[in-house]
């Protein structure tokens, strides 16, 4: 609710002019083009892009801007719970997959390599098998330099 107060001019009271109710003084006879606009009364050089925001604050109701109000601090602890609940599983989940997952992959590459030192294994072997079996039906070895 908007309430209407009286504001007498106090450089009249000290000049010894008081205006009587329902005369007009010779301001009040010039227009605003004359006597300056209300916009360059109220406009502040030093006045913040904040300020400004500040002075909307009238405009919308009280009822609505506690509605406003309400949805911005939901939204906000909404968010610092999702953000804070990820962090804490995005630990959870780095810190158990280097906990498992590099010894699990060092042992599996560790198999890998056992794995293929055996082969190479069979193969020598195989390629011994093989010398020795010309050897013994009476083929001359090749002759190493």
């Amino acid at each position: 609710m908007v309430e209407l107060t009286d504001i007498t001019d106090e450089s009249k009271e000290f000049q010894g002019v008081q205006e009587e109710p329902g005369i007009n003084s010779k301001a009040d006879d010039l227009s605003d083009d004359e006597y300056g606009s209300d916009f360059e009364d109220d406009y502040n050089e030093n006045e913040t892009f904040a300020d400004r925001v500040i002075a909307l604050k009238d405009i919308i109701p009280p009822k609505q801007r506690q509605n406003i109000s309400a949805f911005f601090n939901t939204a906000s602890s909404l968010f610092k719970t999702v953000f804070s609940k990820g962090g804490t599983i995005a630990w959870a989940v780095t810190t158990s997959a280097l906990l498992l997952g590099v010894p699990l992959s060092l042992s599996i590459l560790g198999e890998l390599q056992l794995i293929e030192m055996e082969k190479s294994f069979d193969l020598q072997k195989d390629a011994t098998d093989l010398l020795s079996q010309g050897d013994s039906s009476g083929q001359a070895a090749p002759a190493t330099v």
